[in-house]
């Protein structure tokens, strides 16, 4: 089975909408509390972010069935969390098996993080001398929310959040869209550093203590791009698809959408993903690279 890395508050291990479809808990931590057990720590309506990581891990199962979820806590119950945290679990889910890592979180500088773990060469040194030898040749694809900035007293379409405007190979910044295809206005949306948008506003999926419950967000939104990239992967296995050719194939068998409800700095013309559209046809591999080489990972670097 493809492997999908939740970045996130935890999860509700004993969900049933988990059932069979966790990794092992030896490949599953907790880089909060520093152990295996990734359970999520709070209460429903008294910590902000307590469920967050069971509904993200939720809408990953509902887009992909038949998908491992592999949950890495990063964040604390008010949603907080350290970078090196964030920078530890992209590494142990490289190592541990994930072909995917969701990341429904954002903070407001530029530290380059996800990009040079993205960007890293086979001898573990990123283009910009960023060494990282733990993540050797292992590769991701990340799916990774753009922010809610919409919902700012006056928003600021330029405002950028990262990890999603780092503009990285290997991932796709995703903002929310309604069940009627019109923007959610609480996402952000610039381009090019948004790709492309993903159902986001009243979701229902898991919540903690076997319920459900419905959540709004670009947190919803980037799942459903995390599991559509594991149907993919299941789907087309050969060995020279890169996580770039497949986030690229997403992107462009997409639906082209005007929003009708454009905002008053001017039009937004952003894709919409479609899981049928992406499975249905095969996504292309990239060239050969000149020098012979027929890995994976060769060709995400000619990319």
């Amino acid at each position: 089975p493809v492997v999908v890395a939740v970045l996130d508050t935890g999860i509700d291990r004993n969900h049933p909408a988990f059932a069979g479809r966790l990794v092992p808990q030896s490949d599953m931590w907790d880089f909060v509390q520093g152990d295996n057990d990734p359970s999520e720590v709070g209460a429903l309506w008294v910590d902000p972010a307590f469920g967050h990581g069971t509904h993200v891990a939720g809408i990953v199962a509902l887009t992909a069935p038949d998908v491992k979820i592999m949950p890495l806590r990063v964040l604390d119950k008010n949603g907080e969390g350290e970078l090196w945290r964030i920078t530890a679990a992209m590494i142990w889910a490289a190592n541990h098996g994930a072909d995917v890592a969701n990341l429904s979180f954002g903070y407001p500088e530029n530290v380059r993080v996800l990009k040079d773990l993205l960007d890293c060469l086979d001898v573990g040194v990123t283009p910009t001398g960023t060494t990282f030898p733990e993540i050797g040749t292992d590769r991701l694809a990340a799916a990774v929310a753009s922010g809610n900035g919409g919902e700012l007293p006056f928003p600021i379409p330029q405002q950028k959040i990262y990890p999603a405007a780092e503009i990285a190979d290997g991932m796709l910044s995703v903002a929310a869209s309604t069940k009627n295809d019109t923007l959610a206005s609480f996402s952000s949306y610039q381009r090019p550093w948004v790709d492309v948008t993903a159902p986001g506003v009243d979701i229902v999926s898991a919540i903690p203590g076997g319920r459900y419950g419905v959540w709004s967000g670009t947190s919803m939104s980037a799942p459903i791009v995390a599991g559509i990239t594991a149907l993919v992967r299941a789907r087309y296995t050969a060995a020279c698809l890169t996580p770039h050719n497949i986030l690229d194939h997403i992107k462009e068998t997409s639906i082209d959408i005007r929003w009708d409800n454009l905002p008053p700095w001017g039009e937004v013309r952003l894709n919409r993903v479609d899981a049928l559209n992406s499975v249905a046809t095969a996504p292309a591999c990239d060239s050969p690279p000149a020098n012979g080489k027929t890995s994976g990972f060769e060709q995400f670097l000619v990319k």
